[in-house]
């Protein structure tokens, strides 16, 4: 029996191909191996960040795949499907970071009543967060799935640049600028920084998405990005940039020059624009990894999970109905979303929720 994966070339994103795989044979696979069977993932501009940073933060290492090409790491649900493991049972469900494919053989360690851990050998120098996967002992619930996987991921970003910048005093900025403002990342951060209620937010999106923007009624503003100049100067801001965009990002940091209090990077959804970036006014934009604040921040035993958990909750209140859930199990298909991820061509409303079939 075969699986297929999909892989990316690691020196130009845009190209793709599936690749047939054997099944493990798990008579000789090792004593804690586990098969998973992918059953669902969501593709998000997140993801196309993760195959962005793929050499630069360590993402193609989670799934190796031949020489030249990556596995763009997604996040779903999936079944055990075959387990040498006695502490892991057939039919288990988990969700956590899985590839773009059918399968995923994992090492399970760590193993505690609501979750495990993938300790394969080439993940132990890896982020030990995106190792861990949730024993999931509820039934399958299509909504609530498809929102854990389009907004989960992204919103553990949101809530930490949250308590970053909250906890930073805002870097004594009045005003604070999120680029992508449509983004899922932007959407939750915004969310927070709203309830808070401390500082001025203005989000800079694409024509076309502005009256997206508006309807989440978190921002104070929105703003396109050839509209950066008319922002008003005098005030100290910092910047919370997903999109990547150098010649914007450089447009706010010239325009703002010295009232620019902090620049922070997130993620790349306008990734074909990074490296377009001109000399730049005001302070070094400084890179945000959420894995390191979680260890430079002392949550106290249970503090992180219970203050995520709340704004998860309030999260998911706020955000029901404003996406719309498309499907496919086909692998032609998936690899066009994919593309059109890259792109920058699919709409904010969208949200997929993708499968790929065993051979």
């Amino acid at each position: 029996m075969h699986g297929l994966q999909l892989l990316t070339n690691k020196n130009d994103l845009r190209d793709t191909q599936w690749a047939s795989e054997r099944l493990p044979d798990m008579s000789t696979a090792d004593a804690q191996a586990v098969l998973l069977r992918v059953d669902e993932f969501a593709l998000t501009a997140n993801n196309i960040t993760y195959a962005v940073a793929g050499e630069s933060m360590g993402y193609w290492g989670f799934f190796p795949a031949p020489d030249g090409w990556g596995r763009v790491p997604v996040w779903g649900f999936a079944t055990v499907v075959a387990t040498n493991n006695p502490a892991v049972s057939e039919g288990e469900r988990l969700y956590g970071y899985l590839p773009m494919g059918s399968h995923l053989l994992i090492e399970a360690g760590k193993i505690k009543a609501n979750q495990l851990t993938d300790v394969s050998p080439h993940r132990q120098e890896l982020p030990h967060v995106y190792n861990q996967f949730v024993r999931v002992d509820a039934p399958a619930n299509p909504a609530a799935d498809a929102a854990q996987m389009l907004f989960r991921p992204l919103f553990m970003t949101s809530f930490l640049l949250d308590d970053f910048i909250a906890s930073n005093d805002y870097f004594g900025a009045s005003e604070v600028i999120l680029t992508s403002a449509s983004s899922k990342t932007s959407l939750g951060l915004g969310l927070l920084l709203a309830q808070r209620n401390d500082v001025r937010l203005v989000g800079l999106t694409g024509a076309a998405n502005v009256d997206f923007v508006k309807s989440l009624g978190c921002y104070d503003q929105v703003m396109t990005y050839d509209q950066i100049r008319e922002l008003d100067s005098s005030s100290k801001a910092m910047s919370v940039d997903m999109a990547g965009n150098g010649d914007a990002l450089a447009d706010l940091h010239n325009h703002f020059a010295d009232n620019l209090q902090y620049s922070c990077l997130v993620g790349a959804t306008h990734w074909d624009h990074r490296a377009g970036a001109q000399k730049m006014a005001g302070p070094k934009p400084e890179l945000f990894f959420a894995p390191a604040h979680i260890q430079n921040r002392d949550w106290g035993p249970g503090g992180l999970e219970g203050s995520f958990a709340a704004a998860w909750d309030a999260l998911t209140e706020k955000v029901s109905g404003l996406i719309t859930v498309v499907r496919s199990d086909d692998p032609d298909e998936i690899a066009a979303i994919y593309q059109r991820q890259l792109a920058g061509q699919v709409a904010p409303q969208t949200g997929y929720v993708l499968s790929v079939p065993w051979q």
